[in-house]
């Protein structure tokens, strides 16, 4: 609570300060404001009087005609066509023919360039207003500075009358002759619609024709998928084999090619070497292992593959000792009779094991790559899906968009040969004056007391605008807590000025002078008011 009060009472301090600097500045808004108001009032008095001129009429729709036509079950929009005579009435000839009997018009129109600003005034200035009832109104609003109050009042009614002339012409015109051209132009525009019509129809069977492959995509994409998964699979086939190509050829290279043992061994009858036994029974722990479907990175298998691995090191130490052996009795000129060579087979079945796997990776690469092939070639194709859908979303737009017109068409055709066949009964639309134009007797516009006061509004505004930019251009200090925030310095207390007795005569002088020129620029308005009030023309 004691926050929303300190903010509230900065917010009172800043409203102050920026009061005291608009009142320090005073003269400024009351010069700007006076400037501003008498050239707004100036320019408002100098705006000519508007004078207005309207007729209205009757549309009869219940005649013969429609009740025919709703009884075939056809519809006619006569809202439509007494848009096609309204804009009929105020084409360029009917406003020159309204000119040139006109004479206060054609005044004004003394060249081809004025007469064409002046034609171009009165077609924005023509309105054909639709009222309830099948009531419309014809309205004219003139305020041609050259002409006087009472030329300006007698044009409109001119204008309204000729526009009302024209209305019932327009409207009252026999439509056989018409509606046996927009017949003839009909045909050709069914006939040119058939031929685009089929040559569409074509098109979109040929496009179907040559791009069967993309279109309904099910199985397209279904074999893309496929594609990507067995592509997927080889890849990872080749990765299982490298690996176990890699085990192997490690494997191989840990392990001799050749085996060297005594000569007591099966050479000569004698027992077998234990460490070629634990191979043999490691070797076929590892065959049973892998006849299982088991893979190199099973457990197991790299479990039996350690085994394998620990005692072909110490065959291979036991091999290195004896090779050792072997080497001192050549050098010493003697042949050892101890010891004898032959093939590992251990070897030889992991270098066949290892064959066997290149064969099968280079095997499988060949795969990949036409399954990589395979795959870009339907990605390829499933860019341009969406290209080929596109296409064909357009092809069947175009021609449902043709086949739309030419059914609007063809009814619209049947809907001509049927008014064609009747219209000589009676007139679709008849109209009568409900209220014929008049000359106006005094002015429509413009709302000269409201553009005064937004004068005097905006005149206020801009002062107090002036006023307000002029004292934060050179800003002062106005309170204690000002001070307090601008210089970060102790404040004691503060002195209140007394003015002497000529300071004060001279203020109040001020006061005075401001309030009068205040008063006076409120008085000139009021005084232009009822000016304007009791001024205003009246056409007898």
């Amino acid at each position: 609570m004691a926050a929303q009060s300190q903010g509230l009472h900065e917010i009172y301090q800043q409203l102050k300060a920026i009061a005291y600097g608009i009142w320090r500045k005073r003269w400024y808004m009351l010069i700007t404001a006076w400037a501003i108001a008498i050239v707004g009032w100036g320019a408002i008095y100098n705006m000519p009087y508007k004078y207005e001129s309207n007729a209205r009429i009757f549309v009869d729709a219940d005649t013969l005609l429609p009740q025919l036509i709703k009884t075939n079950g056809l519809k006619v929009d006569n809202a439509k066509r007494i848009e096609a005579v309204r804009k009929e009435i105020v084409s360029r000839p009917n406003l020159e023919d309204i000119v040139r009997r006109s004479e206060y018009l054609e005044r004004l129109a003394q060249n081809s360039g004025e007469r064409n600003n002046l034609i171009s005034r009165m077609q924005r200035a023509i309105r054909v207003v639709a009222l309830e009832g099948n009531i419309f109104q014809i309205i004219y609003e003139v305020d041609e500075s050259r002409l006087s109050d009472r030329q300006r009042a007698a044009v409109a009614r001119t204008v309204v009358s000729n526009l009302l002339a024209f209305f019932r012409e327009g409207a009252g015109k026999s439509s056989a002759a018409e509606i046996e051209t927009a017949a003839k132009a009909l045909d050709g525009r069914i006939e040119d619609l058939g031929q685009r019509l089929n040559a569409a129809d074509a098109a979109h069977a040929k496009f179907k024709q040559d791009n069967i492959e993309y279109l309904g995509n099910i199985n397209f994409l279904t074999r893309l998928e496929k594609a990507k998964s067995d592509l997927n699979e080889t890849r990872s086939e080749v990765a299982e084999l490298k690996v176990t190509q890699l085990t192997f050829e490690k494997q191989l290279e840990s392990i001799p090619q050749t085996l060297t043992s005594a000569a007591t061994d099966s050479s000569r009858g004698g027992a077998r070497d234990p460490l070629d036994e634990r191979i043999n029974d490691i070797q076929k722990k590892l065959d049973t292992l892998r006849t299982l479907g088991y893979k190199d990175r099973h457990p197991d298998v790299v479990g039996v593959l350690r085994q394998l691995e620990a005692v072909n090191a110490e065959k291979a130490q036991q091999m290195k000792d004896l090779q050792a052996e072997l080497e001192g009795s050549a050098e010493a000129g003697k042949s050892s009779s101890l010891t004898t060579t032959r093939p590992n087979r251990l070897y030889e079945q992991i270098m066949l094991e290892n064959i066997n796997i290149l064969g099968q990776i280079k095997a499988f690469e060949q795969r990949e790559v036409a399954q990589r092939l395979v795959v870009e070639e339907l990605q390829q194709k499933a860019k341009r899906v969406p290209e080929i859908e596109a296409e064909e979303s357009n092809l069947k737009r175009g021609y449902d968009s043709l086949r739309g017109q030419h059914r609007k068409l063809l009814k619209q055709k049947a809907d001509i040969e049927t008014q064609l066949s009747i219209s000589s009964t009676t007139e679709a639309v008849t109209f009568r004056v409900v209220e014929p134009p008049v000359t106006p007797q005094r002015p429509s516009g413009p709302p000269r007391l409201l553009y005064m006061i937004g004068a005097l509004v905006g005149a206020l505004v801009a002062g107090f605008g002036v006023a307000l930019v002029l004292s934060q251009l050179k800003p002062v200090v106005v309170t204690i807590e000002q001070l307090r925030t601008h210089f970060d310095m102790p404040v004691l207390g503060n002195i209140t000025r007394a003015m002497s007795e000529a300071e004060t005569k001279q203020r109040n002088r001020e006061m005075l002078a401001f309030a009068g020129a205040t008063v006076a620029l409120f008085a000139i308005f009021v005084l232009l008011v009822i000016l304007d009030i009791i001024g205003a023309p009246a056409i007898g």
